[in-house]
């Protein structure tokens, strides 16, 4: 069930909700058209494969997310033809300018996370409705839609609040914590406390649920574009990663780095691509739709004729094919490679500025089909090799673990292995990650963690050319259109 199962989904959810509606008060008759998609076992696999294509969704990590992650920090820039790509929202600027406010800033991530959570909890709350439902794919269901559930609230709660240690008690605002089929049109921001006591407690159960289930036929193939025991503890690696809880961190990665996934090799191949006047260079594992698939541990399989995206997609942010770009690289940030890391081969330098090229697509012929990695085992064994120091000082394992994501990056050699101690091999580490994870929504997030500010070093800005910690750009405006007659709604401060 691919693509077009996913788009009769959207159908059969009546999914559209205009721009003044306060997109936390979804109505059950806007989350399914009819209850009786629930009364079969087929109906809630149908659902619950749906919730997929929402994940893609352009307000979530089919654009939005994954752009502001590094283009609101010190990876990214405006390019020089900026203007010709069009400055609306839709084109993401405030994330590089940082002019953050509540009218336009992340508003499309806020509604379709929420849609998302909504329909989450409609299988949920649900699930015991469809009389033929065996006790394995109910376990299956549960467990990947709890996850699901974590995964949303955290990476809402990432962009719309200060980091989890932010107040001594992780008592600041957070976000609304839903898990009702028919949320109050009233809600309430939970603490940063209480939505990640909230997720740990879905993902926990998720864990639990997934953990030697293999109910579901098709998660056992195409198991990197679903929720599975691995991405469900992934999960969790990455809340307990957030929050600097490294000692669970490390528990969780190594079940990961242990788990069925491997790195494949980098090597290069020169492709043409329709629309470009060169003919580039690119990394063979990364090269068209299927990327990384004995990497891979939880994957958005992103098609061109999805209709989800509104027009917009990574390629059409970032690749350009000729110009008309929104986002480019800083070249600071480009400097961080050395001349023999085939890394650099995922920026292209076109017109006047170096692009991402780690989503080239299909190379012109379908130019929307790409696929985004959650999660690849790169992240583990870089947050096992971080935790692994400041939990254990375990050095030698640290410095084996991050050189192995060094000689990938330089075809085998060991010229370039890290060999420092001490706090100078944490920075060594946070470094490597830094150019690893590039454009995979993680820079953001990690200066929050570390609770660090940043400076651009060819910024095109008369402003936020430097950001100092702590700082209100690192909880964004909640939607104005969520205080349309809720009095319980508070804004972040700052806006």
């Amino acid at each position: 069930m691919r693509k077009t199962t996913y788009i009769l989904l959207f159908l059969v959810l009546g999914l559209t909700i205009t721009s003044c509606k306060k997109y936390l008060d979804v109505a059950p008759e806007n989350a399914t058209d009819s209850p009786a998609v629930f009364e079969t076992q087929e109906g809630v696999l149908f659902a619950l494969n749906g919730l997929y294509a929402q994940v893609q969704r352009q307000g979530y990590y089919g654009m939005q997310l994954a752009v502001l992650g590094d283009a609101a920090t010190d990876n990214g820039k405006i390019p020089s033809d900026r203007e010709n790509a069009g400055a609306n929202a839709d084109r993401m600027p405030y994330a590089y300018t940082l002019a953050l406010n509540p009218q336009v800033t992340a508003l499309e991530m806020w509604r379709d996370v929420y849609i998302l959570i909504n329909n989450i909890n409609n299988i949920i709350n649900n699930i015991d409705k469809a009389t033929d439902l065996l006790p394995g794919v109910r376990k299956q269901v549960l467990g990947e839609c709890l996850a699901l559930r974590a995964l949303a609230h955290f990476d809402l709660v990432k962009v719309f609040a200060q980091d989890y240690n932010f107040t001594a008690g992780h008592d600041h605002p957070g976000v609304p914590y839903i898990t009702g089929s028919i949320p109050s049109d009233k809600p309430v921001r939970n603490t940063v406390k209480e939505v990640f006591d909230k997720a740990y407690a879905d993902v926990n159960e998720a864990v639990a649920l997934l953990e030697n289930n293999n109910s579901i036929n098709r998660r056992i193939s195409d198991r990197r574009y679903f929720i599975n025991y691995y991405s469900a503890v992934g999960v969790r690696a990455k809340m307990n990663f957030y929050t600097t809880n490294y000692p669970a961190a490390l528990a969780d990665a190594n079940i990961i780095v242990a788990g069925p996934y491997s790195l494949p090799a980098y090597s290069l191949a020169t492709y043409s691509i329709t629309g470009l006047n060169f003919s580039p260079a690119l990394i063979t594992a990364w090269a068209g739709r299927e990327i990384l698939s004995t990497e891979a541990i939880f994957m958005l399989d992103v098609s061109d004729n999805d209709g989800v995206f509104a027009d917009r997609s990574l390629i059409d942010i970032y690749t350009a094919y000729g110009g008309n770009a929104a986002h480019a690289i800083s070249l600071g940030f480009l400097g961080l490679y050395d001349n023999n890391d085939i890394r650099r081969n995922w920026y292209k330098v076109e017109i006047n500025d170096p692009l991402v090229f780690k989503y080239p697509g299909g190379f012109g012929l379908a130019e929307d089909d790409h696929n985004f990695p959650i999660m690849r085992l790169s992240e583990f064994i870089l947050m096992k090799a971080e935790c692994e120091v400041r939990v254990n000082t375990a050095e030698p394992a640290a410095r084996t673990l991050v050189n192995q994501i060094i000689r990938r990056a330089h075809q085998g050699s060991t010229a370039y292995d890290i060999t420092s101690s001490g706090p100078a091999l944490i920075e060594a580490i946070i470094g490597e990650r830094r150019k690893e994870m590039a454009f995979e929504s993680n820079r953001l997030f990690d200066l929050k963690r570390l609770q660090r500010g940043f400076t651009r070093t060819d910024c095109r800005l008369s402003t936020v050319c430097t950001v100092a910690y702590p700082d209100k750009i690192y909880a964004w405006p909640i939607p104005q259109s969520e205080f349309n007659g809720n009095p319980n709604m508070v804004q972040n401060p700052g806006y």
